[in-house]
Protein backbone atom coordinates (compact mmCIF):
# COMPACT_ATOMS: atom_id res chain seq x y z
CA UNK A 1 0.00 0.00 0.00
CA UNK A 2 1.37 3.44 -0.85
CA UNK A 3 2.02 6.10 1.77
CA UNK A 4 -0.96 8.16 0.60
CA UNK A 5 -3.16 5.04 0.75
CA UNK A 6 -1.82 4.25 4.20
CA UNK A 7 -2.43 7.83 5.35
CA UNK A 8 -5.93 7.80 3.89
CA UNK A 9 -6.58 4.41 5.51
CA UNK A 10 -5.45 5.68 8.89
CA UNK A 11 -7.51 8.83 8.50
CA UNK A 12 -10.59 6.77 7.55
CA UNK A 13 -9.93 4.42 10.46
CA UNK A 14 -9.75 7.39 12.85
CA UNK A 15 -12.91 8.83 11.30
CA UNK A 16 -14.70 5.51 11.87
CA UNK A 17 -13.39 5.27 15.43
CA UNK A 18 -14.51 8.82 16.12
CA UNK A 19 -18.04 8.09 14.84
CA UNK A 20 -18.15 4.96 16.93
CA UNK A 21 -17.02 6.76 20.11
CA UNK A 22 -19.34 9.74 19.55
CA UNK A 23 -22.24 7.42 18.81
CA UNK A 24 -21.52 5.48 21.98
CA UNK A 25 -21.19 8.64 24.08
CA UNK A 26 -24.41 10.23 22.85
CA UNK A 27 -26.31 6.97 22.63
CA UNK A 28 -26.76 7.10 18.84
CA UNK A 29 -26.67 3.44 17.78
CA UNK A 30 -26.80 4.33 14.08
CA UNK A 31 -23.72 6.57 14.38
CA UNK A 32 -21.94 3.93 16.46
CA UNK A 33 -22.73 1.23 13.87
CA UNK A 34 -21.70 3.56 11.06
CA UNK A 35 -18.35 4.07 12.77
CA UNK A 36 -17.87 0.33 13.22
CA UNK A 37 -18.80 -0.30 9.58
CA UNK A 38 -16.42 2.41 8.46
CA UNK A 39 -13.59 0.80 10.42
CA UNK A 40 -14.44 -2.62 8.98
CA UNK A 41 -14.46 -1.21 5.45
CA UNK A 42 -11.02 0.34 5.98
CA UNK A 43 -9.72 -2.96 7.34
CA UNK A 44 -11.11 -4.82 4.33
CA UNK A 45 -9.63 -2.30 1.89
CA UNK A 46 -6.24 -2.52 3.58
CA UNK A 47 -6.36 -6.32 3.42
CA UNK A 48 -7.35 -6.17 -0.26
CA UNK A 49 -4.37 -3.91 -0.98
CA UNK A 50 -2.04 -6.25 0.93
CA UNK A 51 -3.33 -9.28 -0.99
CA UNK A 52 -2.99 -7.46 -4.30
CA UNK A 53 0.62 -6.55 -3.49
CA UNK A 54 1.32 -10.17 -2.58
CA UNK A 55 -0.19 -11.31 -5.89
CA UNK A 56 1.98 -8.87 -7.80
CA UNK A 57 5.06 -10.10 -5.96
CA UNK A 58 4.22 -13.71 -6.81
CA UNK A 59 3.82 -12.73 -10.46
CA UNK A 60 7.23 -11.01 -10.44
CA UNK A 61 8.80 -14.11 -8.87
CA UNK A 62 7.29 -16.28 -11.59
CA UNK A 63 8.66 -14.00 -14.28
CA UNK A 64 12.14 -14.01 -12.72
CA UNK A 65 12.09 -17.80 -12.49
CA UNK A 66 11.04 -18.07 -16.12
CA UNK A 67 13.85 -15.72 -17.22
CA UNK A 68 16.42 -17.70 -15.19
CA UNK A 69 15.32 -20.96 -16.78
CA UNK A 70 15.51 -19.39 -20.27
CA UNK A 71 19.05 -18.15 -19.58
CA UNK A 72 20.12 -21.53 -18.19
CA UNK A 73 18.57 -23.30 -21.17
CA UNK A 74 20.41 -21.06 -23.62
CA UNK A 75 23.67 -21.51 -21.71
CA UNK A 76 23.30 -25.29 -21.86
CA UNK A 77 22.41 -25.16 -25.55
CA UNK A 78 25.53 -23.12 -26.28
CA UNK A 79 27.67 -25.49 -24.23
CA UNK A 80 26.24 -28.46 -26.13
CA UNK A 81 26.88 -26.69 -29.43
CA UNK A 82 30.46 -25.89 -28.43
CA UNK A 83 31.01 -29.47 -27.30
CA UNK A 84 29.63 -30.75 -30.60
CA UNK A 85 31.97 -28.42 -32.54
CA UNK A 86 34.94 -29.63 -30.50
CA UNK A 87 34.04 -33.26 -31.12
CA UNK A 88 33.72 -32.66 -34.86
CA UNK A 89 37.21 -31.11 -35.01
CA UNK A 90 38.65 -34.06 -33.15
CA UNK A 91 36.97 -36.45 -35.57
CA UNK A 92 38.47 -34.51 -38.50
CA UNK A 93 42.02 -34.80 -37.09
CA UNK A 94 41.62 -38.53 -36.50
CA UNK A 95 40.37 -39.08 -40.05
CA UNK A 96 43.45 -37.34 -41.43
CA UNK A 97 45.81 -39.52 -39.33
CA UNK A 98 44.24 -42.87 -39.95
CA UNK A 99 41.51 -43.14 -42.58
CA UNK A 100 40.07 -46.51 -41.75
CA UNK A 101 40.37 -46.20 -37.96
CA UNK A 102 39.08 -42.64 -38.09
CA UNK A 103 35.95 -43.66 -40.01
CA UNK A 104 35.09 -46.27 -37.37
CA UNK A 105 35.82 -43.83 -34.57
CA UNK A 106 33.81 -41.08 -36.27
CA UNK A 107 30.76 -43.34 -36.57
CA UNK A 108 30.98 -44.29 -32.92
CA UNK A 109 31.39 -40.66 -31.82
CA UNK A 110 28.61 -39.41 -34.07
CA UNK A 111 26.22 -41.89 -32.50
CA UNK A 112 27.35 -40.91 -29.01
CA UNK A 113 27.07 -37.21 -29.84
CA UNK A 114 23.56 -37.68 -31.21
CA UNK A 115 22.56 -39.68 -28.17
CA UNK A 116 24.04 -37.05 -25.87
CA UNK A 117 22.41 -34.22 -27.83
CA UNK A 118 19.11 -36.10 -27.69
CA UNK A 119 19.49 -36.58 -23.95
CA UNK A 120 20.37 -32.91 -23.51
CA UNK A 121 17.35 -31.85 -25.57
CA UNK A 122 15.14 -34.08 -23.42
CA UNK A 123 16.66 -32.61 -20.26
CA UNK A 124 16.13 -29.08 -21.59
CA UNK A 125 12.53 -29.95 -22.50
CA UNK A 126 11.95 -31.24 -18.97
CA UNK A 127 13.43 -28.06 -17.51
CA UNK A 128 11.24 -25.90 -19.72
CA UNK A 129 8.17 -27.92 -18.78
CA UNK A 130 9.08 -27.56 -15.10
CA UNK A 131 9.54 -23.81 -15.51
CA UNK A 132 6.21 -23.53 -17.31
CA UNK A 133 4.56 -25.55 -14.54
CA UNK A 134 6.12 -23.29 -11.88
CA UNK A 135 5.01 -20.21 -13.81
CA UNK A 136 1.47 -21.56 -14.11
CA UNK A 137 1.46 -22.37 -10.40
CA UNK A 138 2.70 -18.88 -9.53
CA UNK A 139 0.15 -17.31 -11.87
CA UNK A 140 -2.59 -19.43 -10.31
CA UNK A 141 -1.43 -18.30 -6.88
CA UNK A 142 -1.43 -14.70 -8.10
CA UNK A 143 -4.95 -15.18 -9.49
CA UNK A 144 -6.09 -16.60 -6.15
CA UNK A 145 -4.64 -13.63 -4.34
CA UNK A 146 -6.29 -11.27 -6.86
CA UNK A 147 -9.60 -13.06 -6.28
CA UNK A 148 -9.18 -12.73 -2.51
CA UNK A 149 -8.37 -9.06 -2.92
CA UNK A 150 -11.44 -8.56 -5.11
CA UNK A 151 -13.60 -10.45 -2.61
CA UNK A 152 -12.24 -8.30 0.22
CA UNK A 153 -13.01 -5.16 -1.78
CA UNK A 154 -16.53 -6.43 -2.46
CA UNK A 155 -16.98 -7.24 1.23
CA UNK A 156 -15.83 -3.76 2.12
CA UNK A 157 -18.30 -2.27 -0.37
CA UNK A 158 -21.14 -4.38 1.03
CA UNK A 159 -20.28 -3.27 4.56
CA UNK A 160 -20.55 0.40 3.65
CA UNK A 161 -21.66 1.03 0.07
CA UNK A 162 -22.14 4.79 0.60
CA UNK A 163 -18.54 5.52 1.58
CA UNK A 164 -16.04 6.28 -1.20
CA UNK A 165 -12.88 4.08 -1.29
Amino acid sequence: MSNSGLTSGLADRLKGAAKHVVGTLIGDDDLRREGALHRDKVDAAMEAARLEAAAEQEQRKAEVTQRKVAVDTERQRLAAETAADTREQQIGREQANEQRAAELEANRRAAAAEQQAHAQREALDRQQQQAASERIHAEARAAQLDAKAYAAEQAAERLDPDTDN
